[in-house]
């Protein structure tokens, strides 16, 4: 049967009612690279309004799907063949699992026929997606390929989202199907109101309550809840790196982030704080490091999974429902003094790298897509983040190389904001050949390089461990100027902030910024973990 006839047939195949499930879902951008096993797939994109933007790695599409989602708060979607395309989406689609962020996948896979015989392409897909994913599934019925994309839909934004994968083996991907006219409704789960009651105990009974508030907060669009609250106990706000920018970071009421690489305030406040009002934050040793939590702990959070050992009033709702629910009975307290409140010192960094960071931090209203590496921390120090969704990395898997396809997605969900990726130039190594798809899409991203000519966070671990080093050093790097220019992209060397902030004002092209960093430059390391066991 010819393309034509079948798509005429009057019965939709699976693909088509796939995309079409997408399409009534609400995803607009799809990122991804086509195969022998996603063809028919590809096909039906042709007749979608979804914007298909080809990648030059299919982990790079499921990190430009996760830049989509933390951008826009609306699931990213990538898409991928079977075989080794399946395995490099699953690669990437770790990073929103660690970090919970909404990402649909789906793959190919080898038709049903040739499925556990050992042949070219044929990996349990399942079995690989299973420990990166909420869910996973495959279409073995052809007319329940609706009811499977949607379930992977409400998996991946229900709850504590996640990414979900769902596969199709080729011959389903052409067999008759039957779309639906339906919709899924998310729930959110709501505080139950005795828990309400234990909370408004614990705040009668404070004299220096601290709110912490996580991605969660974020997740559920809480920052106007978040900031009355804070204004009505009063309290002071600390977050945690995920959750920077519920409220205002040059707001009074907040103390900057906590943890390991927080302000001494924040940490200060955890310590001293007779209340912490956890929202949406899971406590984590990066976020509670160092902190002597002796006070009531109150922890508000989507999932049970996500609760501490440190909370001793355990509610499991929406944050934002939370806020809907107590801001009604609490008593405006402004005439009252919190001895937590004060402002936020600046970190007293010298050097030539971040002077670059402060330079770049300046540029305050950016979305900035963050790489892992001492960059991250030099930034993170630097940046007043001023609103959510501001600030992407990825936070609980560190993965080298995420910042620029993530910006790539970024840009795509919010085309009106000012998008900058600061990454090193071992990352950037990385992913360079996604530079081609930024110049393709003509996406006006700026591209700051610390380039050091070294993995240079590790190398300070390896001199603090091992007194020497190995493997760190990149000795023939290339030149990131001409390889920008390769790709057509601008590319600047920059030899002082001053230029650099000068450069990033004027910029209205993608561009890529060289800055040279001395292999000198490092931060402050604390002991490292691989020494506890010696």
């Amino acid at each position: 049967m010819s393309r034509i006839t079948q798509r005429d047939a009057g019965s939709p195949n699976t693909s088509q009612v796939v995309v079409k499930a997408l399409e009534k879902l609400g995803i607009g951008v799809a990122f991804g690279i086509p195969g022998m096993w996603s063809l028919p797939i590809y096909d039906a994109l042709c007749d979608s309004k979804i914007r298909h933007v080809l990648v030059r790695h299919e982990q790079f599409a499921a990190y430009a799907a996760d830049g989509y989602a933390r951008a826009s708060g609306k699931p990213g979607f990538c898409l991928g063949t079977a075989g080794p395309g399946a395995v490099n989406i699953a690669a990437g689609i770790a990073v929103p699992f660690r970090d919970h962020s909404p990402v649909i996948a789906v793959t190919g896979q080898v038709p049903t026929f040739e499925q556990g015989k050992g042949w070219i392409e044929d990996l349990d897909l399942q079995a690989i997606f299973s420990p990166v994913t909420k869910s996973t599934a495959q279409i073995s019925d052809p007319t329940n390929a609706y009811e499977t994309i949607t379930a992977a839909y409400l998996s991946s934004i229900e709850g504590c989202p996640g990414p979900s994968h769902v596969s199709i083996p080729g011959d389903i991907q052409k067999a008759p199907s039957k779309m639906r006219d339906y919709s899924p409704l998310p729930s959110k789960p709501e505080p139950d109101p005795s828990a309400i009651d234990q909370v408004m105990d614990a705040i009668a009974s404070s004299q220096a309550p601290l709110i912490i508030s996580g991605w969660g907060a974020i997740l559920s669009e809480s920052s106007e809840g978040i900031l009355k609250l804070a204004e009505a106990l009063p309290a002071p706000v600390t977050t945690s790196y995920m959750g920077r920018g519920i409220i205002p970071e040059d707001n009074p009421l907040s103390l900057g982030p906590a943890g390991r690489r927080g302000t001494k305030e924040a940490n200060a406040a955890l310590s001293r704080c007779d209340l912490l009002i956890t929202l949406g934050c899971r406590l984590t040793n990066l976020t509670v490091a160092g902190a002597k939590l002796t006070c009531k702990v109150v922890q508000v959070d989507v999932d049970e999974n996500n609760f501490s050992s440190y909370a001793s009033v355990r509610v499991k709702s929406d944050v934002a429902l939370f806020l809907d629910a107590i801001l009604p009975k609490i008593q405006h307290r402004s005439g009252e003094l919190n001895p937590l409140m004060g402002s936020v010192s600046e970190l007293p960094e010298k050097g030539e790298a971040p002077a670059f960071a402060r330079a770049i931090a300046s540029f305050n209203d950016a979305l900035f897509s963050l790489d892992i590496g001492q960059h991250t921390i030099w930034l993170m120090h630097a940046l007043k983040v001023k609103r959510p969704r501001s600030v992407i990395l990825s936070g609980n898997l560190s993965a080298m190389g995420y910042s620029l396809p993530a910006a790539i997605g970024a840009k795509l969900a919010s085309p009106e904001r000012r998008v900058i990726v600061v990454i090193g130039d071992g990352g950037f190594q990385m992913t360079a050949p996604e530079l081609s798809t930024i110049r393709e899409n003509d996406l006006d991203i700026s591209i700051c390089v610390f380039n050091n000519r070294t993995l240079g966070l590790i190398k300070q671990q390896q001199e603090v461990v091992y007194g020497r080093t190995c493997g760190v050093d990149y000795t023939r790097p290339p030149d990131y100027v001409k390889l920008a220019q390769a790709y057509g992209i601008k590319g600047l060397k920059i030899d002082s902030p001053s230029a650099l902030k000068e450069a990033l004002q004027i910029a209205d092209e993608p561009t890529v910024f060289d800055i040279p960093i001395p292999k000198k430059e490092g931060v402050e390391m604390s002991r490292p973990r691989i020494l506890d066991n010696q």
